[in-house]
């Protein structure tokens, strides 16, 4: 029990330097989507996130904005846009030398804008990440390059279905 109580303090200790506001952006890979019904999906194009956060020691929130494309595979193969709102609580775990794992929870809103009729979605749900950043010391602002993957979950209430998305993001995070 002494050793995790000097490993938990050690690894917040070293994080306590990184204080402070960032903002991020991202571009990773289309969806790979699913959900209850069995709707065949097919990601169309990349994915991008715009990130606004505050970091005290190794916690963060974080406001992001993410979007999509994806097209629903079938008779008609509608095509839609998914634009998500994000809030989300973010834990750094410091390993050394510039290195941290981090965990990211929230909730989120999505809205689906459909491109050729006008059957637009809308839903809550929650995002769960996981990732990894590189710290790079420079003299006028931190940057941190990052890579994570993403699943969000939606309860479309609308269309009395749950949406689910995964995606892996590279991106960098600068500090002001």
């Amino acid at each position: 029990m002494r050793t995790l109580l000097a490993l938990t303090i050690v690894a917040s200790t070293a994080a306590a330097a990184h204080a402070g506001t960032y903002i991020g952006v991202g571009v990773g890979t289309g969806a790979n989507m699913g959900d209850e019904a069995g709707n065949s999906y097919a990601a169309d194009g990349r994915s991008a996130r715009l990130a606004l956060g505050y970091r005290i020691g190794p916690f963060s929130i974080e406001g992001m904005y993410s979007g999509y494309g994806f097209v629903i595979n079938g008779d008609n193969n509608a095509s839609y846009d998914a634009r998500n709102l994000q809030l989300a609580g973010k834990y750094n775990f410091a390993l050394g030398d510039n290195f941290e794992l981090f965990g990211r929870l929230g909730l989120l809103r999505s809205d689906l804008n459909a491109r050729q009729n006008a059957l637009d979605m809308e839903g809550d749900g929650y995002t769960f990440s996981v990732g990894a950043e590189y710290k790079v010391n420079l003299a006028v602002s931190g940057l941190g390059i990052y890579v994570d993957w993403t699943r969000n979950s939606i309860d479309l209430s609308t269309q009395k279905l749950n949406q689910t998305a995964s995606l892996w993001t590279l991106g960098v995070n600068f500090s002001l």
